[in-house]
């Protein structure tokens, strides 16, 4: 496995993936630590950034209706399962 895909198959490792359905949010951790700064990708797309710049955390707001019902099923279900 070449270095590119350690650090890519590392940093899936340590995502996590959340949807709160009362909220409709999609949140996405890709890496935890602390914010220091919120920046709006789109229109209820948000992405936490560390003191270095690195993302951390990804919110969309009204998944539903962004990415439809049955993709936000589908992404949430494929994060409980572990990548064979």
């Amino acid at each position: 496995m070449d270095e590119r895909n350690k650090i890519i198959s590392k940093s899936l490792k340590s995502m996590e993936i959340t949807y709160d359905s009362k909220a409709d949010a999609l949140n996405i951790t890709l890496k935890k630590g602390r914010v220091a700064k919120t920046v709006e990708l789109a229109p209820e797309v948000f992405l936490d950034l560390d003191k270095t710049g690195k993302p951390l955390y990804l919110e969309i707001i009204g998944a539903s209706e962004k990415i439809g019902k049955k993709r936000v099923a589908e992404i949430t279900m494929k994060s409980l399962v572990p990548a064979v």
